[in-house]
């Protein structure tokens, strides 16, 4: 025994007290975190397969895009109280604030521009944020809820259009979101000059958690190579579609051949 530590301390408690309270990336608990979302996904995702085309999928997709507006607009309206504004963090700028509110209304139309931004958007760039979170808090504070069901509903509905309503990307899709990142950037980019925050990552301060972004290098010269990576990447999601629709096809004039 020590004089801070008068009594034995539980070694389980004093785990469960630290995941309650901090959340630190590529840990366990990280990992349950993700495996939780990642089935919550996967399973909304095939229910909606199994029932495409039916009254009952309409009532799924209607329910969770409810869920979705009802969450995201706490979420928005807990941000901007007194006691949790930060100019830094709570207006809903980021790329994933922007998916989160193109997610229901993408889901209920056969809008192709919406549809577009939720595939790119929600599935190119918000997916980063399962893998290097940049979030502090732990599961007794409500932040790491808003954080993890928030990105699970923006990355779940990406999935969703995808798995089971059929959602394919052609190059006019490529040219589409090409164009709305460059307005999004083009509109940040001077906003976080002007007030000295850093949103969409796009401004001169780095993620107080390690991220894909800390490794770029200083701020100017990071924005050309995070445009490269995000234009990039996005050329590879639209071009594994021709592809592999290529792919089937010469396998399908081999079957037949045979």
């Amino acid at each position: 025994m020590t004089p801070d530590a008068p009594f034995p301390v539980d070694a389980a408690a004093a785990s469960a007290g630290s995941w309650l309270e901090e959340f630190h990336s590529f840990t366990l608990f990280h990992l349950v975190t993700v495996a939780v979302c990642a089935m919550v996904m996967i399973g909304i995702c095939l229910l909606g397969r199994r029932w495409a085309d039916t009254a009952r999928e309409r009532r799924l997709r209607i329910g969770w895009c409810a869920a979705i507006v009802l969450w995201q607009g706490f979420a928005v309206v807990w941000w901007l109280l007194p006691s949790n504004y930060e100019l830094g963090r709570s207006l809903p700028l980021h790329v994933c604030d922007a998916a989160a509110w193109i997610a229901p209304f993408a889901l209920l139309t056969k809008s192709k521009w919406l549809r577009t931004l939720l595939y790119f958007w929600g599935l190119g760039l918000s997916t980063q944020a399962f893998f290097t979170p940049v979030l502090e808090h732990g599961a007794g504070h409500l932040r790491y809820w808003l954080f993890w069901i928030g990105h699970t509903q923006i990355v779940g509905s990406a999935l969703y259009d995808l798995i089971a309503r059929g959602y394919r990307p052609v190059f006019a899709d490529y040219i589409r979101v090409s164009v709305a990142n460059a307005v999004y950037a083009g509109l940040l980019i001077p906003f976080n000059i002007l007030l000295g925050v850093n949103y969409g990552y796009l401004g001169d301060a780095t993620p107080d958690r390690d991220t894909l972004i800390n490794a770029l290098g200083p701020w100017p010269h990071r924005l050309i190579l995070m445009w490269l990576i995000v234009q990039i990447g996005m050329l590879i999601m639209w071009l594994v579609w021709p592809v592999a629709e290529r792919m089937r096809g010469v396998m399908r004039g081999r079957g037949e051949a045979n």
